[in-house]
């Protein structure tokens, strides 16, 4: 009976060992590698890998968070030089929330998640330029925006039905503006949805690693977006950088 019992579970052992070692390569069932995007592109940046598992180390072991967007490097490089004095709206708070008080003129944010929100709202409760809404409804929170008096020279994606929140953010961006969305290789639709809504904008997808994961991911930034509508469904394609 003993044999027969250790016969038994050695398949089992095989398999969650060969499914921890496809874990550790893979990341998850998304991609084709720990270094490669949800849509196929590889990453191979070592500084970039360094900088992601440095603060992925430092959230797990001594719960602290590195004081940057959860977007690619590259998204940010391209961001810092731009938000200096402008005013921003995010679809999700966070670091990113604190990383654009530092900066920015005035933050915008609306959060969905009521203990994220009470983290966030305390940690920036010491920025004059912070306003940040709890939403408790789907509703609310995709009609944020609508709330806020005037336009934005920045709208940040990052949080949830991020697909509805494209729908609506074109008419609240300033011209000149930015909008950036995030976990554009790994959200399904979102990709698509982008090109759909903004083929007469310039897209670039900015491929990398990015603060607190170890995988990388897309962040793709619009820019060059025209504030009359109309003129989307005129234009024959979008013009994505490689």
């Amino acid at each position: 009976m003993a044999g027969d019992r250790i016969g038994r579970t050695r398949p089992v052992q095989g398999y969650f060992f060969v499914n921890a070692i496809q874990r550790l390569v893979r990341a998850d069932n998304t991609r084709r590698t720990r270094f490669h995007t949800s849509n196929g592109h590889l990453c191979l940046n070592p500084i970039e890998f360094l900088k992601a598992f440095a603060s992925t180390m430092g959230r797990a072991v001594f719960h602290r968070y590195a004081p940057m967007p959860w977007l690619t490097f590259p998204a940010i490089d391209y961001l810092e030089p731009f938000v200096s004095g402008k005013r921003v709206f995010e679809f999700g708070s966070g670091m990113s929330t604190l990383w654009f008080a530092r900066r920015c003129r005035h933050v915008v944010s609306v959060e969905s998640d009521s203990g994220w929100y009470r983290i966030v709202s305390q940690q920036a409760r010491d920025f004059g330029n912070v306003q940040l809404f709890h939403a408790i409804s789907k509703e609310d929170y995709v009609g944020a925006i609508s709330n806020c008096q005037g336009r934005f020279d920045l709208i940040l994606v990052d949080g949830l039905y991020r697909i509805q929140c494209l729908d609506v953010v074109r008419s609240y961006l300033n011209l000149g503006g930015l909008l950036v969305v995030d976990n554009t290789d790994s959200c399904p639709g979102l990709a698509v949805r982008v090109e759909q809504l903004f083929r007469d904008s310039r897209i670039i997808p900015l491929r990398g690693w990015a603060p607190h994961h170890l995988h990388p991911h897309e962040t793709t930034i619009i820019r060059d977006v025209p504030m009359d509508r109309s003129r989307a469904l005129r234009s024959p394609r979008a013009r994505i950088d490689p």
